[in-house]
This record gives structure tokens, C-alpha cells and sequence, in this order.
């Protein structure tokens, strides 16, 4: 097959058509990125300048993927390929802040089979993780995989008992569903996962809250505010979910410090008086 790289084998409509254009959306983890060509001109150029923003974003959360969806026409000239290697080579110098990214070219679009090993090309040359496919949902499948992740720090111990067995199978049950919003690809997946912790976190503090009045527990008030201030910090989680805005060592952090020095100190004071 004819190289299309070669500008005399371009149209003159392709050769005289402006600058493709790059659109951006953040999904949970991942950067669903739109490149709409022919790019003649600089692919860099059309980037839209808020991407640093995004990207410390989509950093804050973790792992992190990228899938572009080549529209229209994949074309672009090699000067074009060339400064997006450079650029990416620069962006992605850390190894932690490099995505996984999922190259989609769709059968209709122009020079999708010559082109798309050009374009994989200058992501492996940054030594981004990178694959092409022929279609969204496989791509997004493949990066759904790649990019979940276990938090080390949100990991349910022994050692966390308090020695009531109703109330530390709860806690091993916030635990669980901590860790599923930490694991969530997707906003809609985070959004799930954190109004799932949520509920729980309230009926969990509600049965603790219930017995506390029914024991006359001296300590109510004090357990009560810890109960009153952890709810409250899950809310503004999930708020910073609904913005794309998840943090992750904040999550981290809450659950990992908040939460357990809640459990380590109210909820063992409580668990004491019980047996008594």
C-alpha cells in the first residue's frame, strides 16, 4: 500500500484545509481525547491549553488512561508527528504521571491503517504504554484493565478489631467499599462507589449512635462529633468526584488516619464499656 505520509499523495482539499482540532473530557481515571483531522499544521498547536490542569487531575487519582479517538482523518505530516514526540516526551518525563493510552482508529476514518502506527510511534517513543484498536469499547476494555488499581493504604487488618463482631464486620465493610472507590475507572463508577460508602458509613454510625443512647455511654457527645465530622469529610469527596476533582492520597489519607484513629480510640472506648 502507497505511503500516505508522503504529501504528494494527499489531496489539495487535505493539503489546503486548516489545522485539525484536539477536544478533551475527563471520565473518571481516564482522558477521552478527540483528535479531528487532517492535522498539516502542528498537532501540539491545536492542543487545548487547559490540558495541565486536567492532568493534575487525572494525577491526583492514581493511575491514570488516555484513549484517542482519531475523527474525520488521522493524517498528519511527519514535521507534525515529529514536534508530538517531542512534546510528549517532555510531558510525560515522569513515570508516574504516564498514561496508558488506547489509540482508536474506526474503519471510516481517512488514512486510518497508514497513519495509526505513525501515531503509536511517537507514544512508544515517550515510552507511554500505548495500543491501537478499531473500536471505543474494546480500547476503553483494555484500559479499563490496565489502569485498576488496590490501595495499599486502604487494606482491612486484624488489627483493626475492637473486639465487638457486629460492629468490626461493619468496619471491615467500610473498608471494602472505600477501596471500590479507589479501584472505579469511571466518574459514574467513583460517584457509585462513594454514595455506596456513604450509605454505609451512616447506618454504620447510626447502629453505633443507637446503642450508645441505649447504654446512657458517657461519651456520646464526643463520638458523636467524630461521627458528625467524618461524614462530613466524605461529602466533600463526593462533591470533588461530581468535578472530576477525586484526590486519591486525600482519600487515602481520611481513611487511613481519620477513620482509623476513630476506630483505634472512640470505637474501642465504646467497644470496652460494652463489655463491661
Amino acid at each position: 500500500m502507497t505511503n500516505l505520509l508522503n504529501v504528494t499523495n494527499i489531496s489539495r482539499d487535505e493539503k489546503t484545509r486548516q489545522m485539525g482540532e484536539v477536544v478533551y473530557r475527563i471520565e473518571g481515571r481516564i482522558l477521552r481525547t478527540h483528535l479531528i483531522g487532517p492535522f498539516n499544521n502542528e498537532i501540539v498547536a491545536a492542543i487545548p491549553l487547559d490540558i495541565r490542569d486536567l492532568l493534575v487531575k487525572l494525577i491526583q487519582q492514581g493511575k491514570w488512561g488516555q484513549i484517542i479517538i482519531f475523527e474525520r482523518n488521522a493524517y498528519a505530516t511527519p514535521a507534525a508527528l515529529a514536534e508530538l514526540t517531542n512534546h510528549l516526551k517532555a510531558r510525560y518525563q515522569n513515570a508516574a504521571s504516564k498514561p496508558v493510552t488506547a489509540l482508536v482508529f474506526e474503519p471510516p476514518v481517512i488514512h486510518a491503517q497508514t497513519m495509526a502506527q505513525e501515531y503509536f510511534k511517537c507514544y512508544d517513543n515517550a515510552g507511554v504504554e500505548c495500543s491501537i484498536f478499531e473500536d471505543y469499547s474494546t480500547a476503553q476494555y483494555w484500559v479499563k484493565s490496565k489502569i485498576r488499581q488496590i490501595s495499599e493504604v486502604i487494606q482491612w487488618s486484624d488489627r483493626y478489631k475492637i473486639g465487638d463482631v457486629f460492629i468490626d464486620e461493619q468496619h471491615e465493610e467500610l473498608f471494602l467499599r472505600a477501596g471500590d472507590v479507589i479501584s472505579a475507572t469511571s466518574r459514574a463508577g467513583q460517584t457509585l462507589s462513594a454514595m455506596r460508602l456513604n450509605q454505609y458509613m451512616r447506618s454504620h454510625f447510626s447502629h453505633e449512635e443507637g446503642l450508645m443512647y441505649r447504654l446512657g455511654y458517657p461519651d456520646i457527645d464526643q463520638h458523636i462529633q467524630q461521627h458528625d465530622f467524618l461524614t462530613t469529610k466524605l461529602k466533600v469527596f463526593l462533591r470533588n468526584i461530581s468535578n472530576d476533582n477525586l484526590n486519591k492520597a486525600e482519600l487515602e489519607d481520611f481513611i487511613a488516619h481519620w477513620f482509623l484513629d476513630h476506630i483505634g480510640l472512640e470505637d474501642k472506648k465504646l467497644a470496652a464499656y460494652l463489655k463491661s
